[in-house]
Protein backbone atom coordinates (compact mmCIF):
# COMPACT_ATOMS: atom_id res chain seq x y z
CA UNK A 1 0.00 0.00 0.00
CA UNK A 2 1.20 3.24 -0.67
CA UNK A 3 0.03 6.92 0.70
CA UNK A 4 1.57 10.14 0.49
CA UNK A 5 1.92 11.28 3.92
CA UNK A 6 0.35 14.65 3.55
CA UNK A 7 -2.41 13.52 1.87
CA UNK A 8 -5.04 15.19 4.17
CA UNK A 9 -5.37 18.09 5.91
CA UNK A 10 -6.63 18.48 9.70
CA UNK A 11 -7.63 20.84 11.32
CA UNK A 12 -8.20 19.79 15.05
CA UNK A 13 -9.96 23.13 16.14
CA UNK A 14 -11.11 23.35 19.17
CA UNK A 15 -12.37 25.65 22.56
CA UNK A 16 -10.47 24.20 25.33
CA UNK A 17 -9.88 26.84 27.48
CA UNK A 18 -13.33 26.08 29.87
CA UNK A 19 -12.18 22.31 30.21
CA UNK A 20 -11.87 21.10 34.22
CA UNK A 21 -8.36 20.17 34.18
CA UNK A 22 -6.80 23.76 33.50
CA UNK A 23 -6.04 26.31 31.61
CA UNK A 24 -5.09 25.31 28.43
CA UNK A 25 -6.29 26.21 24.87
CA UNK A 26 -3.87 24.79 22.38
CA UNK A 27 -1.14 22.72 22.30
CA UNK A 28 2.80 22.93 20.48
CA UNK A 29 1.70 21.48 16.64
CA UNK A 30 4.79 19.91 15.13
CA UNK A 31 3.04 18.92 11.78
CA UNK A 32 5.30 21.99 9.79
CA UNK A 33 8.49 20.21 10.62
CA UNK A 34 7.52 17.24 8.86
CA UNK A 35 6.69 19.28 5.41
CA UNK A 36 9.14 18.90 2.47
CA UNK A 37 11.35 22.01 1.72
CA UNK A 38 10.66 25.66 3.33
CA UNK A 39 7.47 25.70 5.14
CA UNK A 40 4.86 28.57 6.29
CA UNK A 41 1.63 29.25 7.19
CA UNK A 42 -0.76 31.47 8.93
CA UNK A 43 -4.09 30.58 11.34
CA UNK A 44 -7.00 32.24 12.47
CA UNK A 45 -9.32 31.04 14.69
CA UNK A 46 -12.81 32.40 16.46
CA UNK A 47 -14.28 30.79 19.54
CA UNK A 48 -18.19 31.34 19.83
CA UNK A 49 -18.93 30.48 23.48
CA UNK A 50 -22.53 29.46 24.55
CA UNK A 51 -21.41 28.62 28.50
CA UNK A 52 -22.93 29.94 31.00
CA UNK A 53 -23.31 30.01 34.40
CA UNK A 54 -26.54 29.97 36.84
CA UNK A 55 -26.45 31.64 40.21
CA UNK A 56 -29.05 31.07 42.80
CA UNK A 57 -31.49 33.84 41.27
CA UNK A 58 -31.55 31.27 38.25
CA UNK A 59 -30.14 33.82 35.57
CA UNK A 60 -27.90 33.15 33.07
CA UNK A 61 -24.03 35.06 33.00
CA UNK A 62 -22.34 33.97 30.34
CA UNK A 63 -19.41 33.51 31.79
CA UNK A 64 -16.41 32.26 29.22
CA UNK A 65 -15.58 35.06 26.90
CA UNK A 66 -15.81 34.86 22.51
CA UNK A 67 -12.04 34.42 22.00
CA UNK A 68 -9.76 35.18 18.89
CA UNK A 69 -6.78 33.25 18.50
CA UNK A 70 -3.69 33.72 15.63
CA UNK A 71 -0.70 31.30 14.80
CA UNK A 72 2.12 31.67 12.89
CA UNK A 73 4.68 28.60 11.37
CA UNK A 74 8.13 28.93 9.70
CA UNK A 75 10.26 25.89 8.91
CA UNK A 76 13.29 25.79 7.48
CA UNK A 77 15.12 22.56 5.90
CA UNK A 78 18.69 22.41 5.73
CA UNK A 79 19.96 18.64 4.83
CA UNK A 80 18.77 16.13 7.92
CA UNK A 81 18.01 19.08 10.30
CA UNK A 82 14.95 20.77 10.04
CA UNK A 83 14.49 23.95 12.12
CA UNK A 84 10.86 25.63 12.92
CA UNK A 85 9.28 28.55 14.92
CA UNK A 86 5.72 28.48 16.06
CA UNK A 87 3.84 30.79 17.67
CA UNK A 88 0.14 30.21 19.45
CA UNK A 89 -2.01 30.67 22.70
CA UNK A 90 -0.64 28.32 25.09
CA UNK A 91 -3.36 29.32 27.76
CA UNK A 92 -5.98 31.27 28.58
CA UNK A 93 -8.45 32.19 31.35
CA UNK A 94 -11.32 34.21 30.30
CA UNK A 95 -14.46 34.53 32.19
CA UNK A 96 -17.19 37.55 32.27
CA UNK A 97 -18.85 36.72 35.58
CA UNK A 98 -20.59 39.30 37.35
CA UNK A 99 -18.53 39.01 40.39
CA UNK A 100 -22.05 38.99 42.39
CA UNK A 101 -20.87 39.73 46.31
CA UNK A 102 -24.10 38.62 47.13
CA UNK A 103 -23.63 35.02 45.96
CA UNK A 104 -27.25 34.85 44.89
CA UNK A 105 -26.00 35.38 40.95
CA UNK A 106 -22.83 34.61 39.48
CA UNK A 107 -20.29 34.99 41.64
CA UNK A 108 -17.48 33.96 39.12
CA UNK A 109 -14.59 36.52 38.75
CA UNK A 110 -13.55 38.16 35.54
CA UNK A 111 -10.21 37.97 34.22
CA UNK A 112 -8.39 38.41 30.98
CA UNK A 113 -5.39 36.29 31.40
CA UNK A 114 -3.64 35.00 28.22
CA UNK A 115 -0.50 32.83 28.11
CA UNK A 116 1.46 32.80 24.72
CA UNK A 117 3.90 30.91 23.42
CA UNK A 118 6.79 31.19 21.14
CA UNK A 119 8.34 27.93 20.68
CA UNK A 120 11.93 27.12 18.35
CA UNK A 121 12.58 23.18 17.78
CA UNK A 122 14.41 21.38 15.66
CA UNK A 123 14.04 17.45 14.22
CA UNK A 124 17.26 16.00 13.48
CA UNK A 125 17.27 12.58 11.37
CA UNK A 126 19.61 10.09 12.89
CA UNK A 127 18.45 7.34 10.25
CA UNK A 128 15.94 6.31 7.62
CA UNK A 129 12.93 6.35 10.16
CA UNK A 130 14.32 7.93 13.35
CA UNK A 131 13.94 11.54 14.26
CA UNK A 132 15.09 13.31 17.48
CA UNK A 133 13.52 16.49 18.23
CA UNK A 134 14.35 19.14 21.13
CA UNK A 135 13.59 23.18 21.21
CA UNK A 136 13.08 25.94 24.00
CA UNK A 137 9.50 28.13 23.94
CA UNK A 138 9.31 31.05 25.95
CA UNK A 139 6.00 31.24 27.50
CA UNK A 140 4.57 35.13 28.20
CA UNK A 141 1.98 36.12 30.35
CA UNK A 142 0.27 39.18 29.83
CA UNK A 143 -1.05 42.19 32.20
CA UNK A 144 -4.31 41.07 33.07
CA UNK A 145 -7.13 42.23 35.45
CA UNK A 146 -8.86 39.12 37.50
CA UNK A 147 -11.99 40.88 39.45
CA UNK A 148 -13.90 38.79 41.90
CA UNK A 149 -16.05 39.43 44.60
CA UNK A 150 -13.25 40.44 47.03
CA UNK A 151 -11.62 42.77 44.71
CA UNK A 152 -9.65 43.83 41.70
CA UNK A 153 -6.18 42.61 41.07
CA UNK A 154 -3.74 43.87 38.84
CA UNK A 155 -1.06 41.51 37.61
CA UNK A 156 2.13 42.50 35.39
CA UNK A 157 3.25 40.51 32.43
CA UNK A 158 6.12 38.37 32.83
CA UNK A 159 7.94 35.37 30.76
CA UNK A 160 9.68 32.39 31.56
CA UNK A 161 11.74 29.66 29.40
CA UNK A 162 11.14 26.03 29.19
CA UNK A 163 12.03 23.30 26.95
CA UNK A 164 11.32 20.74 24.55
CA UNK A 165 12.49 17.19 23.38
CA UNK A 166 10.96 13.98 22.13
CA UNK A 167 11.20 11.38 19.09
CA UNK A 168 9.67 10.36 16.08
CA UNK A 169 9.44 6.91 13.90
CA UNK A 170 8.32 6.67 10.26
CA UNK A 171 7.52 4.46 6.91
CA UNK A 172 6.81 6.81 4.64
CA UNK A 173 5.63 4.54 2.27
CA UNK A 174 2.57 3.83 4.19
CA UNK A 175 2.07 7.33 5.76
CA UNK A 176 3.34 6.45 9.27
CA UNK A 177 4.94 8.42 11.64
CA UNK A 178 4.87 7.81 15.81
CA UNK A 179 5.93 10.71 17.50
CA UNK A 180 6.21 11.21 20.74
CA UNK A 181 6.49 14.60 23.17
CA UNK A 182 7.94 15.58 26.56
CA UNK A 183 7.27 19.15 27.38
CA UNK A 184 8.24 20.03 31.65
CA UNK A 185 6.10 21.92 33.89
CA UNK A 186 7.41 26.10 34.40
CA UNK A 187 6.87 28.54 36.73
CA UNK A 188 5.54 31.95 36.15
CA UNK A 189 6.47 34.32 39.01
CA UNK A 190 5.18 37.65 39.02
CA UNK A 191 3.26 40.93 41.43
CA UNK A 192 0.27 43.02 40.98
CA UNK A 193 -1.70 45.49 42.83
CA UNK A 194 -4.95 44.74 44.81
CA UNK A 195 -8.23 47.14 45.72
CA UNK A 196 -10.35 45.72 47.50
CA UNK A 197 -14.38 45.54 47.27
CA UNK A 198 -17.44 45.94 50.12
CA UNK A 199 -18.25 42.52 50.76
CA UNK A 200 -19.55 40.44 54.32
CA UNK A 201 -17.64 37.13 54.45
CA UNK A 202 -19.45 34.74 56.70
CA UNK A 203 -16.61 33.48 59.66
CA UNK A 204 -14.71 37.11 58.34
CA UNK A 205 -17.57 39.40 59.10
CA UNK A 206 -17.70 42.92 56.76
CA UNK A 207 -14.69 43.66 54.53
CA UNK A 208 -14.63 47.59 53.47
CA UNK A 209 -14.06 48.31 49.94
CA UNK A 210 -11.43 50.69 48.64
CA UNK A 211 -8.20 49.18 50.84
CA UNK A 212 -5.12 48.96 48.45
CA UNK A 213 -2.91 45.58 48.93
CA UNK A 214 0.08 43.85 47.23
CA UNK A 215 -0.12 40.91 45.10
CA UNK A 216 2.45 37.95 44.53
CA UNK A 217 1.47 35.79 42.23
CA UNK A 218 2.70 32.33 40.40
CA UNK A 219 1.36 30.64 37.50
CA UNK A 220 2.62 27.47 36.66
CA UNK A 221 1.95 25.46 33.70
CA UNK A 222 1.80 21.15 33.86
CA UNK A 223 4.45 18.65 32.40
CA UNK A 224 2.44 17.28 29.35
CA UNK A 225 3.57 14.25 27.06
CA UNK A 226 1.86 14.48 23.82
CA UNK A 227 1.86 11.24 22.01
CA UNK A 228 0.93 11.64 18.06
CA UNK A 229 0.21 8.87 15.14
CA UNK A 230 -0.85 8.15 11.75
CA UNK A 231 -0.87 5.74 9.12
CA UNK A 232 -2.27 5.02 5.78
CA UNK A 233 -5.22 2.29 5.70
CA UNK A 234 -5.93 2.84 2.05
CA UNK A 235 -4.98 4.42 -1.00
CA UNK A 236 -4.99 8.49 -0.47
CA UNK A 237 -7.08 7.73 3.39
CA UNK A 238 -5.00 7.92 6.56
CA UNK A 239 -6.35 7.23 10.57
CA UNK A 240 -4.88 9.76 13.07
CA UNK A 241 -5.10 9.88 16.90
CA UNK A 242 -3.38 11.57 19.40
CA UNK A 243 -3.27 11.69 23.43
CA UNK A 244 -2.41 14.54 25.51
CA UNK A 245 -1.72 14.11 29.79
CA UNK A 246 -1.20 17.34 31.39
CA UNK A 247 -0.23 17.03 34.86
CA UNK A 248 -2.24 19.89 36.32
CA UNK A 249 -2.56 18.72 39.73
CA UNK A 250 0.86 19.41 40.40
CA UNK A 251 0.86 23.31 38.61
CA UNK A 252 -1.36 25.46 40.19
CA UNK A 253 -2.31 29.27 40.04
CA UNK A 254 -1.85 31.19 43.65
CA UNK A 255 -2.17 34.67 44.48
CA UNK A 256 -1.08 36.08 48.06
CA UNK A 257 -2.33 39.45 49.08
CA UNK A 258 -0.94 42.16 51.40
CA UNK A 259 -2.57 44.39 52.64
CA UNK A 260 -2.89 46.71 56.30
CA UNK A 261 -5.77 44.00 57.28
CA UNK A 262 -5.27 40.48 58.03
CA UNK A 263 -8.80 39.82 57.68
CA UNK A 264 -8.76 40.93 53.65
CA UNK A 265 -5.59 38.81 52.96
CA UNK A 266 -6.70 35.49 53.88
CA UNK A 267 -9.62 36.09 52.49
CA UNK A 268 -8.30 37.55 49.42
CA UNK A 269 -6.19 34.81 48.72
CA UNK A 270 -6.71 33.15 45.13
CA UNK A 271 -5.89 29.09 44.58
CA UNK A 272 -6.81 27.03 41.41
CA UNK A 273 -7.99 23.32 41.98
CA UNK A 274 -7.01 22.33 38.80
CA UNK A 275 -6.47 18.47 38.29
CA UNK A 276 -4.60 16.06 35.56
CA UNK A 277 -6.23 15.64 32.70
CA UNK A 278 -5.79 13.36 29.30
CA UNK A 279 -7.19 14.33 26.15
CA UNK A 280 -7.74 11.94 23.27
CA UNK A 281 -8.38 12.20 19.64
CA UNK A 282 -9.24 10.29 16.93
CA UNK A 283 -9.56 10.92 13.30
CA UNK A 284 -9.77 10.34 9.41
CA UNK A 285 -8.17 12.21 6.38
CA UNK A 286 -8.73 12.13 2.68
CA UNK A 287 -7.56 12.91 -0.25
CA UNK A 288 -10.46 13.31 -2.96
CA UNK A 289 -8.52 15.09 -5.40
CA UNK A 290 -5.20 16.39 -6.68
CA UNK A 291 -6.75 19.84 -5.47
CA UNK A 292 -8.78 18.79 -2.46
CA UNK A 293 -8.44 17.21 0.98
CA UNK A 294 -10.72 17.04 3.51
CA UNK A 295 -10.69 15.34 7.55
CA UNK A 296 -13.04 14.61 10.67
CA UNK A 297 -12.19 14.02 14.01
CA UNK A 298 -13.54 13.22 17.84
CA UNK A 299 -11.87 14.57 21.03
CA UNK A 300 -13.02 13.73 24.56
CA UNK A 301 -11.20 14.58 27.63
CA UNK A 302 -12.81 13.69 30.79
CA UNK A 303 -13.20 16.15 33.49
CA UNK A 304 -12.59 16.39 37.80
CA UNK A 305 -15.53 15.78 39.20
CA UNK A 306 -19.42 16.43 38.53
CA UNK A 307 -18.58 19.16 41.68
CA UNK A 308 -16.33 21.86 42.22
CA UNK A 309 -14.96 24.38 45.15
CA UNK A 310 -13.20 26.50 42.61
CA UNK A 311 -14.78 29.33 41.07
CA UNK A 312 -12.34 29.23 37.86
CA UNK A 313 -14.09 25.40 36.65
CA UNK A 314 -16.63 26.11 34.15
CA UNK A 315 -17.02 22.25 33.46
CA UNK A 316 -16.32 18.67 33.96
CA UNK A 317 -14.73 18.03 30.99
CA UNK A 318 -15.88 18.42 27.22
CA UNK A 319 -16.68 16.31 24.01
CA UNK A 320 -15.86 17.55 20.33
CA UNK A 321 -16.03 17.19 16.83
CA UNK A 322 -14.26 18.49 14.25
CA UNK A 323 -14.37 18.71 10.48
CA UNK A 324 -11.76 20.37 7.69
CA UNK A 325 -11.46 21.23 4.07
CA UNK A 326 -7.91 21.64 2.41
CA UNK A 327 -7.87 23.21 -1.40
CA UNK A 328 -4.21 23.48 -3.08
CA UNK A 329 -3.56 26.40 -5.47
CA UNK A 330 -0.59 26.54 -7.27
CA UNK A 331 1.32 28.51 -4.80
CA UNK A 332 -0.44 28.18 -1.89
CA UNK A 333 -3.07 26.01 0.14
CA UNK A 334 -6.61 26.95 1.63
CA UNK A 335 -7.77 24.76 4.99
CA UNK A 336 -11.10 25.62 6.66
CA UNK A 337 -12.40 24.02 9.76
CA UNK A 338 -15.05 24.22 12.12
CA UNK A 339 -15.34 22.43 15.67
CA UNK A 340 -18.46 21.81 18.23
CA UNK A 341 -16.96 21.75 21.86
CA UNK A 342 -19.93 20.03 24.08
CA UNK A 343 -18.95 20.60 28.22
CA UNK A 344 -19.79 18.32 30.74
CA UNK A 345 -22.14 20.00 33.88
CA UNK A 346 -20.61 20.87 36.78
CA UNK A 347 -21.82 22.71 39.71
CA UNK A 348 -19.71 24.90 41.75
CA UNK A 349 -19.65 25.99 45.43
CA UNK A 350 -16.18 27.64 47.38
CA UNK A 351 -18.33 26.44 50.32
CA UNK A 352 -19.15 28.58 53.49
CA UNK A 353 -22.86 28.09 52.89
CA UNK A 354 -22.49 29.68 49.64
CA UNK A 355 -25.49 28.90 46.74
CA UNK A 356 -24.22 26.44 44.14
CA UNK A 357 -23.00 27.81 40.73
CA UNK A 358 -24.69 25.49 37.90
CA UNK A 359 -23.14 24.85 34.70
CA UNK A 360 -25.32 22.81 32.37
CA UNK A 361 -25.75 22.03 28.44
CA UNK A 362 -22.91 24.30 27.27
CA UNK A 363 -21.21 24.44 24.15
CA UNK A 364 -18.84 26.24 21.81
CA UNK A 365 -18.36 26.75 18.28
CA UNK A 366 -15.11 27.30 16.27
CA UNK A 367 -14.11 28.44 12.84
CA UNK A 368 -10.85 28.80 11.40
CA UNK A 369 -9.06 29.46 8.34
CA UNK A 370 -5.03 28.80 7.77
CA UNK A 371 -2.77 29.48 4.79
CA UNK A 372 0.14 28.13 3.81
CA UNK A 373 3.26 27.93 1.10
CA UNK A 374 6.22 26.35 0.37
CA UNK A 375 9.07 28.36 -0.80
Amino acid sequence: MKVIAKSACVLLLSSTSAFAGGFELQTLNTASLYEEGNYGAFSFAKINSDLNGVGANTQKVKTLKDQSVANGELKFETGKLDIGLVSFRSGAIQMSGDSDATFVGSYAPSVNANLNTLALIAKYSIGQNIDVLGGIQQNTLNDFNLTSVFGSYDISSKSNISYIAGAAYSIPDIALRAEILVQPGSEISTSGNYTSSAITVPGLGAIPAGVPGAVQAKLKTPQTITFNFQTGIAANTLIMGSIHHAKWGAAQTTATVATPSPAINGAAAVTSAFGDTTKYTIGLGRKFSDKVSGSLSYTHEAGSGATSKSVFTMSNGSRALSVGMKYSLENFDVSFGASRTMFGDVTVNPGSGQPDLVYSGNTATTFGLKLSTKF
